[in-house]
């Protein structure tokens, strides 16, 4: 009898360690996007590739879950949290409970959370955190997970900065101006630039942020010299046309004058001609007059010679 307990016992203790032995149904986290964040890049403080946030901002954790792996045809998702090496735990609970199947094999979540201060997650060095997902299953309860470690928490000046500088990156390296003050504004723009480049790379945000403050606005005295000079160029430009159309226009007046004053002349040289041709023909008629008293003078005469001449031969002679 005691033989057979210890048979049945050991069948027991197999059977418990057997099913001690299979392991919790697992998923998958997909991916993970952090949503909003004050940067996404590489910075130069931290040589590396970064998601930063502005201290006391919100931060929001996109996560994407699906159910393969897990061995079940129905999972369901109770919580999702990150947790940060700064002892920061936040996390989603999932009420009611997300069930993932054949219809919905993958979901997302978002877990959205104060950013703490620079005091208690510093500014001066990226952070890590882990990413949990909770379910149940038919198998049991399961946690999956992901881990990452390039979170940066900005300081508000280090935030500042950083936005300017990104600012100042939006302008090309290089840019052709007409005017050479926009261009001696751009060198100092760029000069400005790269200083502040050097005071981010060691931490001195505050500078930093003074430096690419100045780039700006000597970027933008550029463009208003460049303005400037261009609407000084079309000023002198319309000014030279405009004289040189109201020359043009004098000096036509001034020869529409001149033409004037000949046809003037002219008139006054015909008007001559035609008094002086007035005074020939009242001399040619004082002419013709003389010429015709002078006939009529002769004329008489030769009457009078002709009316002696009858009157002797018709004078009776006396006698002989």
């Amino acid at each position: 009898m005691r033989k057979n307990v210890l048979v049945l016992s050991s069948l027991v203790a197999m059977m418990l360690l057997a099913m001690a032995s299979i392991s919790p149904a697992r998923g998958n986290i997909n991916s993970w996007m952090w949503l909003e964040p004050a940067f996404n890049g590489t910075d130069q403080f931290y040589d590396t590739t970064v998601i930063a946030y502005r201290e006391t901002s919100t931060a929001k954790l996109a996560v994407t879950v699906d159910r393969d792996g897990t061995g079940a045809s129905k999972v369901n998702i109770t919580a999702v949290s990150v947790v940060f090496d700064w002892g920061g735990n936040y996390t989603l609970a999932v009420s009611p409970v997300f069930t993932l199947d054949d219809t919905i094999p993958v979901t997302a979540f978002t877990v959205a959370f104060t950013v703490p201060s620079a005091t208690v997650a510093s500014n001066l060095f990226l952070h890590s955190f882990t990413v949990y997902v909770k379910y149940v299953t038919t198998l049991g309860q399961g946690t999956f997970s992901g881990s990452g470690d390039s979170f940066a928490v900005y300081s508000t000046i280090q935030a500042d900065a950083q936005a300017l500088n990104q600012q100042v990156d939006a302008y090309p390296n290089t840019w052709s101006f007409s005017s050479a003050s926009a261009d001696v504004f751009w060198e100092q723009a760029k000069n400005a630039a790269a200083k502040g480049d050097t005071y981010y790379m060691n931490g001195d945000f505050t500078n930093a942020a003074a430096s690419y403050q100045s780039a700006l606005d000597l970027f933008t005295q550029a463009f208003d010299a460049e303005a400037a000079y261009e609407n000084a160029v079309a000023t002198a430009y319309n000014t030279a046309a405009a004289n040189y159309y109201n020359a043009l226009a004098d000096n036509a007046g001034i020869q529409a004058n001149a033409s004037r004053t000949e046809a003037d002349a002219a008139i006054l040289e015909a008007n001559a001609a035609q008094t002086e041709a007035n005074a020939a023909l009242r001399q040619a008629d004082a002419a013709l007059t003389n010429a015709y008293g002078w006939l009529s003078f002769g004329i008489g005469w030769i009457l009078i010679g002709i009316g002696a001449i009858v009157y002797g031969l018709r004078k009776p002679k006396p006698p002989a």
